[in-house]
Formats: C-alpha cells, sequence, structure tokens
C-alpha cells in the first residue's frame, strides 16, 4: 500500500513538473525578445494662408480655410495705414496672416503688411489692406462684392481696380493704385497723345483686362496706336499714366491744362471749353500748352 501511495506520489509532482515547464516555455515564446521599432516620426508642412481658390466670380484671394478675402477702394495701397475703423471693422474684420505662405500661382512678394492704428497687423496685396466680410458664412461666399460700390473681392491677377476719393469719386488704377488718365483731345479709339506728350503720360497696357465685377468687361478694348504701341482703352477712351505721380493714391494729373482728368468709371470726360489765348487784366504771356496740351 506504501509503495502504491508513494508511486502516485511521485507521478503527481512529475505531471507538476511537466505543466510548469510548458507554461515557462509558452510565456518565453510570447514574450518578445526586443520592443518594436519606434514609427518614423511625421514633417509637417505648414498649411497655406492665403489660397487662389475658386467662387462665382472667378479665382479669387481666401485664406487657408478658403473665406474670402476683399480691398477696400477708400484705402490708399502702400499707405501702411487702413481707412476701415471702428464700425466699420466690426463689418469689415481685418485679414492678419502671421506667417505668408501662399499657394501657387501667387507670388509672395505680393504680399506684406501693416500695423494699424490700434496697434495690430493687418496683411496687404499689392499694398491695398486685406478684409473679411461678415455676412460670408462659407467658403467661396463672395457677398461683399460691390457692397457700397468700394468694397471688392481681391482676385490674383488683377490689373484694373477701382479707387475713391471724396473729391474724385471712383476711378481707375492698376494693381498698385496708380492713377489713369483720360485725354480729353482723345477721340474713340484714337490716341492723340504722340512724342513728348507719351513720354508725360505714359500709355497703360494690359494684355488682358481683369478687373471687378462692377465694370464690364466688354468697356475695355486695346486701341493699336500709330507708334506701334498697344494700349487699354475704357468705353473707348484710351488710358494713360502720368509721370508727375509718385506713389499710389497721388492724383497730380487730375485737371492738368484742363486737358487730362482721372478716368473715373463712368467713362464720361469732362467736356473742353474755349481756352483764352491770353492771361487776363495786363499780363500778356500767352498760355502754353506744351505744344499738344500736355
Amino acid at each position: 500500500m506504501k509503495t502504491i501511495t508513494l508511486f502516485f506520489l511521485v507521478l503527481a509532482v512529475a505531471v507538476m513538473l511537466l505543466i510548469a515547464g510548458c507554461t515557462q516555455q509558452q510565456q518565453q515564446v510570447q514574450t518578445p525578445t526586443a520592443a518594436p521599432a519606434a514609427p518614423a516620426p511625421t514633417t509637417m508642412q505648414p498649411a497655406d494662408t492665403i489660397v487662389a481658390g475658386s467662387s462665382t466670380l472667378g479665382t479669387i484671394l481666401t485664406d487657408g480655410q478658403g473665406k474670402t478675402l476683399y480691398y477696400f477702394a477708400n484705402d490708399v495701397p502702400a499707405s501702411g495705414a487702413s481707412s476701415c475703423t471702428g464700425a466699420c471693422a466690426g463689418v469689415w474684420p481685418v485679414f492678419s496672416a502671421g506667417t505668408i505662405q501662399v499657394s501657387s500661382p501667387l507670388n509672395p512678394a505680393d504680399f506684406g503688411s501693416i500695423t494699424r492704428a490700434d496697434g495690430t497687423n493687418q496683411t496687404t496685396w499689392h499694398g491695398w489692406p486685406l478684409y473679411y466680410y461678415q455676412a460670408d458664412t462659407k467658403p467661396g461666399d463672395v457677398n461683399g462684392e460691390n457692397v457700397l460700390k468700394t468694397w471688392f473681392v481681391a482676385k490674383p491677377g488683377e490689373n484694373v481696380l477701382i479707387a475713391h476719393t471724396p473729391a474724385l469719386g471712383l476711378y481707375l488704377t492698376d494693381a498698385s493704385g496708380t492713377t489713369l488718365y483720360y485725354f480729353t483731345k482723345d477721340t474713340s479709339g484714337t490716341s492723340a497723345c504722340t512724342g513728348a506728350c507719351l513720354a508725360k503720360w505714359p500709355a497703360f497696357s494690359a494684355a488682358a483686362v481683369s478687373a471687378p465685377s462692377a465694370l464690364s468687361p466688354a468697356d475695355f478694348s486695346t486701341v493699336s496706336r500709330a507708334d506701334g504701341v498697344n494700349q487699354t482703352a475704357y468705353k473707348g477712351m484710351p488710358l494713360y499714366y502720368y509721370s508727375g505721380d509718385m506713389k499710389p493714391g497721388d492724383v497730380n494729373g487730375q485737371g492738368f491744362n484742363n486737358l487730362w482728368y482721372a478716368a473715373n468709371v463712368s467713362g464720361i470726360v469732362p467736356v473742353v471749353t474755349a481756352v483764352p489765348t491770353m492771361l487776363p487784366t495786363a499780363v500778356k504771356t500767352p498760355i502754353s500748352y506744351g505744344g499738344g496740351g500736355y
């Protein structure tokens, strides 16, 4: 009996040792010999802060989330200031990109920033301060276009813009805000400014005009001048710069010799009245108009 009992006791111990050995072997198999390799770090690229987006007006400037950006005709580009403050800035919040990152085909050199009177920064485009419009609720909205006839969507490649002053009303500029002019001696589709006149009043030429929707594309045409220069015309009237304008916003050519006027958006050119050939009273010096009124 003792022999049988001892046999079963030895057998039980052997079974327990066998189970323990298998369990230990299984744990050794399941335990990895080395930690898995960590994934390579992902390099985060900065998001574009200014984008060429799509809208019903064609390609426009937006922020990185697709919100439309606007310029204000009352501003003077490159002046370093904004004329939209107080309640105006509540309706037209400023756009400020801490770091300017643009998508193709935009050129980073076209953008900059100003410090507003309240100390905040505002991003600019060709010197024009940029804004949002509070009534735009989703990407692609352009509800601010032509509001009060002074707010316009900023569009890449735009080369004719609208500026406004109380004295002149609405008039045409190039993309940088440099004033464009009419010459009252011109007739529809024909320029009377040649030679020395053209040196003082250079012709404005745009291969293809891009302008705010308030201006009809059909109102722009090209004048083939006798000197071979192609000149852009608005409502038939050739457009010019004035060499005496030193910076955007200058209108030094307005009323020059009663023959040159800022190109108002109506296309109406002031009527030239008879000009006296001699100064009044006792002064007998004839009035000189440079031979061609320029």
